[in-house]
């Protein structure tokens, strides 16, 4: 892509320590040969994850990837335990933001201002 945070060649770094790699073509072409397959699932998405680091970036396992919470990893290498939920500050929500776009951001502005897009948000 050669707009938004696709654009950037730093995002691929990014998505990668974060667990999240990148569709080859091989991938993508499978993933679409399977989409027209008759009968096939309605919905499919190809991602390619590194699931201890990807879950590891969460404070929880999500229930809908409850299924991979074993290979969450804690921070020392450990298989962390599912705990209590934890409050989000809007300090935290900013910093994050502000890592992912790597400028300043406005609490009170619309976070395209801060240059995050769609990609950017999935990040």
């Amino acid at each position: 892509a050669d707009v938004g945070m696709a654009a950037d060649p730093s995002v691929n770094a990014r998505l990668q320590a974060g667990g999240i790699g990148l569709v080859t073509m091989t991938e993508g072409v499978a993933a679409f040969s399977a989409s027209l397959t008759p009968r096939g699932p309605a919905i499919l998405g190809t991602t390619v994850l590194k699931w201890s680091k990807f879950l590891s970036t969460m404070p929880e396992v999500p229930p809908l990837m409850s299924a991979f919470a074993s290979y969450k990893k804690a921070a020392g290498g450990a298989v962390a335990e599912t705990g209590e939920k934890k409050a989000v500050s809007m300090d935290f929500i900013i910093e994050a933001i502000r890592q992912t776009t790597g400028g300043k951001v406005d609490p009170d502005a619309p976070l395209m201002e801060a240059g995050l897009d769609s990609l950017g948000a999935v990040e």
